[in-house]
């Protein structure tokens, strides 16, 4: 799995900051005055903040390395226990281990000063509201680029989308987007025309057709015609009733006019589509 690039650094320090600094201060704030002119608060707060510190960089890269192993979504419960033991019951063991150090480098005994009563209920909260949040940034980062994966997976099958018919004894397989310029009718008979200036014949029907390639931006124009859009830049009223003329790329105009301009006209039943093909664009 692809590890997550949570670029929280000045986040972690800001959070241990705080962190450190309600700890210090909790319980004790009718003594902040005094606290602000003390060297010990100092002392405490330097200690209590690099002792965050450090939980917050633990607890950081030991998300990383879960994320790449144990994904939240696929496998939820497992993550959820693995995330509860390493991302919030060993830190804490760490957290009492290094406080542990400090009070008995003072000459003070960890048990009889209150620390599990007072400070470390709030280590355990903030450990806690830690993993919330890279849970739910993993989920909305993860959300996005599934959305991403998906629309590009979709655009890519689109353009990719194929069409396969029999020619001359021959099997030929189109890539619609790319190779067919436009479906026609004549008779009782439907023909596509290439890029490559060559038609062959449909099986399908027009109607058939039009439905088949929507998606690929394939649109019906008039009774006989099926027009690959990707060719046409904008649209203006045509010079009959109820018409419109399309306005083709410069590269295609040549293609086109030998095939009879006239042909490429939208008529009534289509104009609305058409239209909406271009605010949709």
């Amino acid at each position: 799995m692809d590890s997550i690039n949570y670029n929280n650094r000045k986040l972690r320090i800001g959070a241990a900051l705080v962190a450190s600094i309600y700890i210090v201060l909790h319980g004790r704030l009718n003594l902040i005055l005094t606290a602000l002119t003390s060297l010990s608060f100092y002392i405490a707060l330097t200690v209590s903040f690099s002792i965050a510190l450090l939980l917050t960089y633990y607890v950081h890269k030991i998300t990383i390395s879960l994320d790449e192993h144990v994904d939240w979504r696929s496998a939820p419960v497992k993550r959820s226990i693995l995330q509860f033991i390493i991302g919030i019951i060993i830190p804490s063991f760490l957290d009492i281990f290094f406080v542990w150090i400090y009070f008995t480098a003072l000459g003070k005994n960890i048990m009889e000063i209150g620390f599990f009563l007072i400070d470390f209920p709030i280590i355990i909260a903030f450990l806690t509201i830690l993993n919330l949040y890279y849970l739910i940034h993993y989920l909305l980062l993860t959300e996005s680029k599934e959305i991403r994966d998906h629309s590009r997976g979709a655009i890519e099958n689109i353009q990719s989308k194929k069409l396969t018919i029999e020619h001359e004894g021959a099997t030929i397989q189109f890539v619609v987007t790319q190779d067919i310029l436009y479906f026609y009718r004549f008779r009782n008979r439907v023909n596509l025309f290439a890029f490559n200036g060559n038609e062959y014949r449909v099986k399908e029907t027009l109607g058939a057709v039009a439905e088949q390639f929507k998606d690929c931006g394939f649109i019906q124009i008039n009774r006989s015609l099926v027009l690959n859009f990707s060719i046409v830049e904008d649209y203006h009223t045509g010079t009959k009733r109820n018409t419109l003329e399309l306005i083709f790329n410069k590269k295609y105009f040549s293609l086109l006019e030998s095939q009879g301009i006239d042909r490429f006209v939208v008529t009534k039943e289509h104009i609305e589509q058409v239209k909406y093909f271009f605010k949709g664009s």
